[in-house]
């Protein structure tokens, strides 16, 4: 008997180890595929927190549940589905075991879908997209766990769905009914493994499958609505619609993310077509994956943002599932977008318990953003493979070093009163980031010149800056007044600090006959110039409601790698600005009160200077680099700093060179050295077209000013001219 007790449990223990064992794949996977763009530099420990949370809160071990939605009686199919997904890749494999046993007690006869909805609350028939996703889960714990009672459940499964859950080749929404095609069905990375696995006419199902889902994507945004008509492919409302309008919500938005999927995988390029229309449309509208709505609807043939108060806010969802479209894009531009996307996955994060979710005291995404969550951020850190067929998937070590971050830049940096040329005769530029101590820092400090002199001579003004995550907005916080916001950015004044004292700091621009601004710059992230001004600080100082600091009309950069002139038109228009035109006004942010901000016309004869900030709510990263700043009249001539920085200088003709000048001018390459000149005198230097090169006060007697070409320039001290040729 002993010995019969010392074998039970020495069976018992090596259940509990081959229970317990690691999978063919654990966790993480670390593998780059075949196509698409990762993120090389993720932090799995996060992941791995992030699905602790998820598990504390939608599983319930007891029955084998997916809490769905919001409630601790019920679930649906999609959640046992995802749920699933999710495990087979985290390596859990108890989990997974307990939600394949729901799905098959609930089954639609034997091996066949799930119920859609069971518990307190259930529901007869199948929604398709989770039986198209328990078999793709049914394939890879085949092979994750070397059980092939997982790969015969996956293909029987296969097989009942192309009988029930398909119709001419064509996607129903489920097994009972067919009353609309649901672009987010378009699960054509799972089909593809489908043909792999099983055979079948799965090739033909993929080729309808893109043909309904393009004839339902607008041609401007590139978005598909949750829902579209069988025949006219136009925008519906459906019996299973979850929003209450038509648009591009919580199931449509789960569509770029299939696309990721099938070119990760697969290389599809047709979903990488697909996907290149949204990025099109997403990246100048969105700037990051932060600025992405909750919603756009469709209304009078268009979508837009949906900012009614239940979705004007940042989601995984949303963030997540539109971003994703960037990962099948080769290009910088979406490389650095889709790093948005994977910060915003990163700071979101699952409530701890599904009561009172979201609500009170109970932070975090609820079950739908917080599952997304966990599926997106597996996919695009490399921790989704296909376990079926491995070829072309490589592994790898994340590096941190990979990781955008803020950085030094080239040249001499120049502390206060190292120059008076600084950027174009604008000398008074400062940096500035808040000290909330939420990761907000950057390049030069806060409190530093932002201004650089190149090997060449050149001045520019440079920063490099990270700001961290915006508080979420609650009734409670913004009445008790504990809302703070970070910030980060460079700023050039066109007068002294002292112009406070007698409120001399604003400049008409109406006066001096200015029409536009011409910067000559680069940039990367999310920046956004904005026009200070007197008017919004002296709102700052009477504590106006959403009128204050930070409400200053603005316009975000176009991010380039190479310097690039920008004329942005001043005329007003409305709050700010005609800027570019269309999308790209200089206007105020959507929180600015329409009540308390001023117009355009009030502004622009106060402007005191120019800003530029990273703006980015989930926190990111951006670096913008300044080479000129120009102020133009109606015929697009250069207006001389010197009239903005309020030194009064005695006007002389610019041509007349004074006989014997008291200071020398000779050029030395592309550079001019100026000698023998009174410190503390204004000089300028001009073209022969009379446009200014530089200006500002001597520190010393001497100088060196870099040109842009040969030619002949005059040079200014005081009163006094003198003229040289750069040959």
């Amino acid at each position: 008997m002993k010995n019969l007790v010392k074998v039970m449990l020495g069976l018992a223990a090596a259940t509990a180890v081959t229970a317990s064992a690691a999978g063919n794949f654990p966790f993480p996977q670390n593998t780059k595929y075949p196509h698409g763009k990762i993120i090389e530099y993720a932090d799995t420990d996060m992941i791995k927190s992030h699905y602790a949370k998820w598990k504390q809160a939608w599983y319930q071990a007891s029955n084998g549940y997916v809490l769905a939605p919001e409630g601790t009686c019920s679930t649906v199919s999609e959640a046992i589905a995802y749920g699933m997904l999710i495990t087979v890749y985290m390596d859990d494999q108890e989990v997974f075991k307990n939600l394949y046993k729901t799905w098959t007690s609930n089954s639609v006869g034997a091996n066949g879908g799930m119920n859609w909805r069971i518990g307190c609350s259930g529901g007869t028939g199948t929604a398709s997209d989770a039986d198209f996703d328990a078999a793709l889960a049914l394939v890879m714990a085949s092979k994750q766990w070397n059980d092939a009672s997982y790969l015969t459940a996956g293909k029987s499964l296969i097989t009942w769905i192309a009988s029930n859950d398909i119709g001419s080749n064509k996607i129903k929404p489920g097994n009972q009914w067919n009353d609309g095609f649901n672009p987010s069905y378009t699960t054509t990375a799972n089909f593809q493994l489908f043909q792999d696995v099983a055979g079948g006419s799965w090739s033909s199902v993929i080729s309808q499958a893109y043909t309904d889902l393009n004839a339902c994507q607008d041609s401007k945004t590139g978005l598909v609505p949750d829902w579209c008509d069988w025949n006219s492919h136009k925008p519906i409302l459906t019996s299973a619609a979850v929003a209450n309008d038509i648009g591009f919500y919580d199931d449509a938005a789960r569509t770029p993310w299939r696309m990721a999927w099938a070119y990760y995988w697969y290389g599809d390029t047709k979903a990488q077509a697909f996907n290149k229309k949204i990025v099109d449309w997403l990246i100048p509208e969105t700037r990051t994956a932060s600025g992405v709505n909750s919603g756009y609807k469709y209304t009078g043939g268009i979508f837009m943002a949906d900012k009614s108060d239940e979705r004007n806010f940042v989601s995984s969802t949303f963030s997540g599932g539109l971003g994703l479209a960037t990962s099948s894009i080769d290009s910088k531009e979406a490389e650095t977008y889709l790093g948005t996307v994977y910060k915003v996955l990163k700071e979101k994060e699952s409530c701890t318990t599904a009561q009172g979710c979201g609500e009170g005291s109970v932070a975090g995404e609820k079950y739908y953003p917080a599952t997304l969550n966990m599926l997106y951020l597996l996919l695009v850190t490399g921790n989704m493979p296909n376990f079926y067929n491995m070829t072309g998937f490589t592994a790898f070590t994340p590096d941190p070093s990979k990781a955008p971050s803020i950085k030094e830049g080239d040249g001499e940096h120049l502390a206060f009163g190292d120059t008076t040329v600084g950027v174009s005769g604008l000398w008074n530029w400062g940096a500035y980031h808040d000290k909330l101590g939420i990761g907000t820092k950057m390049v030069p400090d806060s409190g530093d010149s932002p201004l650089y002199k190149l090997d060449d001579g050149s001045i520019i003004a440079r920063a490099s800056m990270e700001i961290g995550p915006e508080p979420e907005w609650t009734p409670e916080a913004a009445a008790a007044g504990t809302l703070k916001y970070p910030s980060a950015g460079i700023a050039v004044s066109f007068k002294k600090d002292d112009c406070k004292k007698d409120k001399s700091c604003g400049v008409d621009f109406s006066a001096l006959g200015i029409k536009y601004i011409r910067v000559t710059a680069k940039s990367t992230g999310p920046i956004r110039m904005a026009i200070l001004n007197t008017i919004t600080d002296e709102n700052e100082e009477k504590k106006v409601e959403n009128a204050g600091a930070g409400s200053e009309p603005g316009v975000y950069v176009d991010n380039t790698e190479d310097y690039k002139e920008v004329t942005y038109d001043m005329t007003p228009s409305d709050y700010g600005f005609v800027g570019l035109g269309g999308k790209s006004e200089i206007t105020i942010l959507d929180w600015v009160s329409r009540n308390n901000a001023p117009e355009g016309a009030q502004i622009l004869k106060a402007i005191k200077g120019l800003k530029w900030e990273v703006k980015d709510a989930k926190g990111g990263i951006g670096e913008i680099s300044i080479k000129a700043v120009e102020f133009l009249d109606g015929s697009k001539q250069a207006i001389d700093p010197v009239k903005l920085t309020g030194v009064e200088i005695k006007p002389v003709s610019l041509y007349k060179v004074s006989m014997m000048p008291t200071f020398s001018v000779r050029a030395n390459g592309m550079k001019l050295e100026i000698n023998g000149a009174k410190a503390g005198s204004v000089f300028a230097v001009y073209n022969m077209q009379g446009k200014a090169i530089a200006g500002g006060m001597l520190m010393s007697s001497s100088l060196t000013v870099n040109v842009p070409a040969t030619g002949s320039y005059i040079v200014r001290v005081g009163s006094e001219m003198n003229r040289v040729n750069v040959k």
